[in-house]
């Protein structure tokens, strides 16, 4: 029997495509400025908080293609003016923010955001972090298989674990393996960090400034460079 086969090319996402222009077009109308920012480490929670926390601005996720189609790619597209010059800083994980703040108000609104978090195997490490060979009294005998399975060097010395000499978890840009997140974890550090980071603002009347350079100057940190781990005996 004859296959009937269908040669026009469906536009399933065509609605939903249109409705994210249509968004963004809305909000570009409301607010003098919008930001392409980045979220370093991101948590759902985290998001969510500062919609909440923040309910002046309008924080929009989508297809890079879509929104540089809703901003306008060259100047003959562009919806206002100077706009289609921040379609070059739509590049991987990054969103628009919309708001009135300038850069400088609205570094310190999202710095209140800043919180540390346990690594992730895939991220690069924020810090160089080293532990300090001798008695580990926090962790029992019996997590002295698992420890070494790791790839720490321990042993078992009168049924407490002991370091046998310093080790070095990772260095400051290593690509975390499952095993480092894994003792990171153990040793209850907080190496990743979630923040906001500011790549470029559109402001009417002005056009698009780059803020990346000034903004990772501005953007405070909790993390230092190198954690060293000492673990002690406390008296009682």
């Amino acid at each position: 029997r004859d296959k009937k086969v269908e040669l026009t090319k469906v536009q399933k996402h065509a609605p939903k495509k249109k409705q994210d222009v249509a968004k963004v077009r809305q909000y570009l109308d409301e607010y003098k400025r919008v930001y392409v920012v980045t979220l370093h480490n991101p948590r759902t929670q985290k998001v969510s908080e500062i919609r909440k926390n923040m309910p002046d601005i309008k924080l929009l996720f989508g297809i890079n293609k879509v929104t540089v189609w809703a901003l306008g790619k060259t100047h003959k597209d562009s919806y206002r003016p100077k706009l289609h010059h921040l379609c070059k800083y739509l590049k991987g994980q990054c969103a628009l923010l919309f708001t009135k703040s300038s850069p400088s108000e609205l570094r310190e609104q999202l710095d209140a955001f800043r919180s540390a978090e346990y690594c992730r195997p895939g991220a690069p490490a924020e810090q160089t972090v080293r532990i300090a060979s001798g008695p580990l009294p926090k962790f029992p005998h019996t997590m002295e298989p698992v420890l070494r399975q790791l790839g720490m060097p321990v042993k078992l010395v009168r049924g407490v674990v002991h370091l046998e000499r310093d080790y070095l978890v990772c260095n400051s840009e290593d690509v975390l393996s499952p095993e480092q997140c894994r003792i990171l974890k153990l040793f209850q550090i907080e190496m990743s960090e979630f923040r906001v980071g500011l790549l470029a603002v559109w402001t009417d009347g002005d056009g698009v400034e780059e803020l990346e350079e000034k903004d990772s100057c501005l953007m405070r940190t909790s993390l230092h460079p190198e954690v060293i781990v000492v673990c002690k005996q406390l008296d009682d």
